[in-house]
């Protein structure tokens, strides 16, 4: 979502049962994440020197453990310059492990569907620590025979981990998300289904969903823009995706940015410039010298 050339990186290691990812780019990072159903992640910050959070961002808490259970679908901020460590498990496998603990096989039977933040500084800190030696390993050539023996052992750590915590505490405590996110999340799906229009469709309900400059805030908290501008930047980055498509080499550039609601060709390549630091024929010209 940010401004300027994108720079980033991402690793992953994937065994049997158990994948793990980091992520980390120089720009705020809007994620939409949709699980299959025998699909469960844990996901958690990866501090790091620069990284400033803010203490209302749940989600990029230090101590926070991000939940996303079978058929959930959620989106979550990432800010620039964070890491973000994932570990998706088998849900069958994660529920059905003979060390599981009744009660967090109920509690995650019941949330299916749903997001949970939990806050537990030692489940995090084991995750980090899975996700490490996990990296380590599969930079090294290891047998299918090794692999699966590692991937067991990771789901062991993960159930026995948040079993121990959770008997401890008799449960593991929660965040619960602000009225600001659910203001920018609602607000968000507005313009979301308003971006393919040429008016402002979804000024009157942003408006109904508190004060204007309420939805502003919580925007501005979470994103740093207000709606304008994130329409503008939701449409720059689906002209962008258009212009590196195979389909639409023989489409002119202004076309695209028609389709996009871009009816200034001036105006739309200085948003280009200013959102991707280079012109949009320039990132043809890359996209068709790569072929």
């Amino acid at each position: 979502m940010s401004a300027g050339p994108f720079s980033g990186s991402a690793l992953k290691a994937d065994f049997p049962l158990v994948s793990v990812q980091f992520e980390r780019c120089n720009q705020d990072i809007e994620k939409e994440v949709s699980l299959g159903k025998d699909e469960l992640t844990f996901t958690i910050c990866v501090p790091t020197e620069n990284t400033d959070i803010p203490s209302d961002r749940i989600t990029q808490a230090r101590d926070c453990v991000i939940v996303q259970t079978p058929g959930c679908k959620n989106v979550s901020i990432l800010p620039a310059g964070t890491m973000q460590l994932t570990i998706k498990v088998s849900k069958s496998a994660f529920l059905e492990h003979h060390l599981q603990c009744p009660q967090i096989r109920d509690w995650l039977t019941k949330t299916s569907g749903n997001v949970e933040f939990l806050h537990s500084e030692r489940f995090a800190s084991r995750l980090r620590d899975v996700g490490g030696t996990a990296l380590e390993i599969s930079a090294s050539n290891e047998t299918p025979a090794r692999l699966e023996s590692i991937g067991q052992s990771f789901l062991l750590g993960l159930v026995g981990a948040l079993t121990l915590e959770w008997l401890w505490k008799q449960s593991v405590p929660r965040y619960q998300r602000t009225k600001a996110f659910n203001c920018f999340q609602m607000a968000r799906d507005i313009v979301l289904e308003g971006i393919g229009e040429t008016s402002d469709p979804w000024t009157d309900t942003l408006n109904r969903l508190g004060s204007r400059r309420t939805v502003e805030k919580a925007f501005a908290k979470f994103i740093n823009m207000g709606p304008a501008m994130y329409a503008r930047v939701l449409r720059l980055n689906n002209a962008r995706r258009k212009i590196l498509d195979d389909a639409n080499t023989e489409k002119s550039i202004g076309d695209i940015a028609a389709e996009e609601g871009f009816w200034d060709w001036s105006r739309f390549t200085a948003y280009y410039r200013k959102q991707f630091g280079e012109l949009p024929s320039v990132t043809r010209s890359k996209f068709l010298l790569s072929k």
